[in-house]
């Protein structure tokens, strides 16, 4: 179905009413609006949507030309055709070049040939319409370049900061290990009951929960450095190896806010998957982290719980990433995967997470789609399917 309007601005009212039943006629699908008041010409080309205009060159006092300046001035959706009465217009090559070079398709000359002009509108709204998608898309791809340029730099932040970290990091570890180290002496050299009862009850605990906590935060540096490690090229991953990633780089808000968070394999899932490692990382930690945002300030009967089931055959590979949170409003699921949507404040979302998750499965020849929670469906279910193998 043909999409746009086109308008048609003429000083002469017995002239808008043929307009209006012939081009109805020819342009069914197509909104027309017929008026000889410059100001309304004026007021749709504001809107900035697809319009095409045809506007006789002399309008009482003033000319098509100006009228067209204004509409130009104000859209960058517009084309426009004009029309004339005067055979001088018509005829005088200086004028005539002076149109085309404001912008013109055409200057016509009245009585129009109203098929002839349907055809010239109908034409020029499909390249209209065809030219406005394609700089959406570059407008969608020049603000998905952006953001990956901002995650670059952040990978660079982080990799600086992980060094960082690593140095002191590694001084406190010597430290924890040397405070062992004399433990081991003293029980050497004495055998004085108090002074190892000190050792025993209040400094070897503390070191050993302190090695516990460098040993965490080791485990999270080297996740991080790993995510954001580009994938060139596609190996077999293990699902132990693979979701232990993921528990890391989303331990602190599941735990923060006291989600149940468990993998189940099944029996039949294989052993392995082959795939880019870091980017389906990056897929079940985007649907994880969206699942634990949905659970904030969301009521939940007893235990907030999230749940990956893992399962398959030779040929595919089932990932469902379930939440028992609120269900996703209709108007929200209908446009989820869309980019640059999100229901999120600034500072906790872009709107690509979902978007870049899809494409990044479509690449693995693999889908995501979602199952609603409703009244028969106790939970939120992100189902991914990716096949055994696939052209990496």
């Amino acid at each position: 179905m043909m999409k746009g309007t086109y308008c048609v601005l003429d000083d002469e009212q017995d002239f808008l009413a043929v307009a209006s039943g012939a081009l109805q006629k020819f342009l069914p699908d197509m909104k027309g609006v017929f008026t000889t008041d410059p100001e309304e010409a004026v007021s749709l080309a504001k809107k900035d949507k697809p319009i095409i205009f045809i506007i006789d060159i002399v309008l009482g006092g003033k000319t098509g030309m100006e009228i067209y300046q204004r509409i130009s001035a104000v859209s960058k959706k517009e084309r426009v055709i004009f029309i004339t009465g005067d055979e001088n217009f018509v005829n005088d090559e200086n004028i005539r070049n002076q149109i085309l070079l404001e912008g013109s398709i055409d200057l016509m000359e009245k009585p129009v040939k109203w098929h002839e002009l349907a055809i010239k509108v109908k034409n020029n709204m499909q390249l209209l319409l065809y030219q406005c998608n394609l700089e959406d898309i570059v407008a969608e791809r020049t603000q998905q370049l952006i953001h990956a340029d901002r995650l670059a730099t952040v990978g660079t932040m982080v990799s600086s900061i992980v060094h960082e970290i690593s140095s002191p990091l590694t001084f406190i570890k010597a430290n924890q290990e040397m405070c062992r180290y004399a433990y081991d002496k003293v029980k050497k050299v004495t055998d004085n009951e108090e002074v190892l009862s000190v050792f025993d009850r209040l400094i070897l605990p503390s070191v050993e929960e302190s090695m516990k906590g460098i040993e965490r935060i080791e485990e999270l540096l080297q996740s991080f450095r790993r995510f954001y490690r580009r994938d060139d090229t596609a190996s077999e991953v293990g699902f132990s190896e693979l979701f232990a990633e993921v528990k890391n780089l989303t331990y602190y808000n599941i735990k923060r806010d006291n989600i149940n968070f468990s993998v189940e394999i099944a029996k039949n899932a294989p052993k392995k998957l082959f795939c880019k490692k870091q980017e389906l990382i990056q897929v079940i930690t985007n649907i994880v982290n969206n699942a634990v945002d949905a659970f904030e300030d969301a009521k939940v009967k007893g235990q907030k719980e999230l749940k990956i089931v893992v399962s398959g055959d030779d040929f595919l590979t089932n990932i469902v990433i379930s939440n028992n949170g609120p269900a996703i409003p209709k108007d929200v699921f209908d446009r989820m995967f869309e980019p640059f949507f999100t229901t999120k404040k600034a500072e906790k979302g872009t709107g690509l997470g979902l978007a870049i998750s899809k494409q990044i499965l479509k690449f693995m020849g693999g889908t995501i789609y979602v199952e609603n929670k409703s009244e028969k469906h106790p939970t939120v279910d992100f189902i991914i399917t990716i096949p055994m193998t696939y052209n990496a």
